[in-house]
């Protein structure tokens, strides 16, 4: 699990702050974002293994973040996994459908996190993706 690249894109500083300490504390390197233009800046230069992205972001929102992803070949088989407090079935259905691994619910806790975020990496890993 070690040296996995993580980027989070939220523009709510406190859940970038928790995120942060909670992945790097068990061993995932982490960079953040808190707009999708910062994100996909990132993107561009460094190699990332899993997105966790907020909907509602400024500008561009999550859902638009994925179709940019999705047009791009080198970043469109990357796992996105959204980050939300936007708990309704609608945005779930919406999010899997575009191509979202999972649905993180905020608020979570640190070990709500790391078990989703390391159960996306056993899948990847146990089905080559």
């Amino acid at each position: 699990m070690m040296n996995k690249n993580i980027l989070v894109i939220d523009d709510e500083e406190d859940i970038l702050e928790f995120v942060e300490r909670v992945l790097r504390d068990e061993g995932y390197n982490v960079f953040k974002a808190k707009d999708a233009k910062q994100g996909l800046a990132i993107l561009q230069s460094e190699k990332i293994d899993l997105i966790l992205l907020d909907i509602m972001l400024p500008e561009i929102d999550g859902w638009q973040f994925m179709q940019m992803l999705k047009s791009e070949e080198r970043l469109k088989k990357i796992p996105v996994a959204m980050l939300t407090a936007r708990v309704d079935a609608y945005d779930k259905i919406i999010g899997l459908k575009e191509g979202a691994v999972d649905y993180i619910c905020k608020p979570f806790t640190a070990d709500q996190l790391l078990k989703r975020i390391n159960d996306i990496f056993y899948y990847i890993e146990k089905n080559n993706l």
